[in-house]
């Protein structure tokens, strides 16, 4: 024990920071570029976005959409072959704000009949990779108006996206507040086993064995680890002292199975710097070399077969 303060942490279930700055990570951390996982449009798009990447040092971005029906479209213009392209959010959040949780079981809505015949030919085309970013529950974390979901991965519709992310060994980026909403996901990974799904935020209020329990079962489950760490007023994975140790572990311990992303959402896309110099700063050097290489940007591009 290092101290009084790390003992009451402890008492609180609060896993204390032990871990060290890696010297030759140290380095690294600062150049290394990076494949951001879970980056939403941001303000005009065009040059200011990838004006905002290449300051970064962000070779690639996207994996999630936004509330604009036209917001694949626009990064796919903006980024080229730099955009991981991300379909579903928009409409999954109109037909949630519109219809409440009933509207997500309307297979009918002609937004999602669009939505799911427009799907197959950018599935195909690898011109989108991802249905996401999908809200299962977010009432912990403050869904806005309109917007709070608590609900699971089986209605119809988040099934139909596993199905057409099936055909074509794609990805379904989710959203939940906890492993309660998650219930069914050893079941769906079997049941869509060419579909990897991502848990944004590496499943807020969740811990380590929680995650520790879905990697060792079910081998289609990643995580991104964005929305953690102090401009999120978020120390749950990274502290101002860099990663909890307990996390540490987990991602040393399974390091092809974690990526990083910004979440430039609700306010933050003017920060999206300061989000990308804040996995370089409090979770890059305490990673060791290998690892970090890997969830920067090596197991994007082996997960989405990224192009420079």
């Amino acid at each position: 024990m290092k101290n009084a303060a790390s003992f009451v942490l402890i008492l609180l279930g609060i896993t204390p920071v032990f871990g060290g700055v890696i010297p030759e990570s140290l380095d690294l951390a600062k150049t290394i570029k990076i494949a951001d996982v879970h980056m939403h449009l941001m303000g005009g798009g065009g040059k200011d976005l990838i004006q905002k990447m290449n300051q970064g040092g962000v070779q690639w971005g996207g994996a999630v959409g936004g509330l604009r029906s036209d917001g694949t479209i626009r990064m796919k213009s903006a980024l080229k072959n730099r955009y991981i392209g991300s379909l579903g959010q928009a409409e999954y959040q109109a037909v949630l704000k519109d219809k409440g949780e009933t509207g997500l079981n309307d297979m009918a809505d002609p937004r999602f009949v669009k939505l799911f015949e427009i799907s197959e030919k950018m599935f195909a085309d690898k011109s989108v990779k991802v249905f996401g970013e999908i809200h299962i529950n977010n009432e912990k974390s403050g869904g806005g108006k309109g917007y709070r979901v608590n609900t699971y991965l089986t209605t119809p519709v988040v099934l139909k996206m596993y199905e057409i992310a099936n055909r074509h060994d794609g990805f379904v980026q989710v959203h939940s507040d906890g492993i309660e909403n998650l219930k069914d996901l050893h079941k769906i990974a079997r049941d869509f086993p060419k579909t990897t799904t991502i848990l944004a935020h590496c499943v807020p209020f969740s811990r380590p064995n929680n995650i520790r329990e879905f990697f060792i079962n079910d081998l289609n489950v990643v995580c991104e680890l964005s929305g953690n760490g102090p401009i999120f007023n978020n120390s749950r994975v990274i502290t101002s002292d860099g990663p909890r140790t307990e996390w540490l572990e987990l991602i040393e311990e399974f390091p092809d199975r974690f990526m990083v992303g910004s979440d430039p959402c609700c306010g933050l896309a003017p920060r999206y710097n300061e989000l990308v110099q804040a996995l370089r700063d409090g979770l890059f050097p305490y990673l060791k070399p290998e690892t970090l290489k890997k969830v920067a940007y090596q197991n994007a591009v082996r997960l989405f077969d990224l192009k420079d």
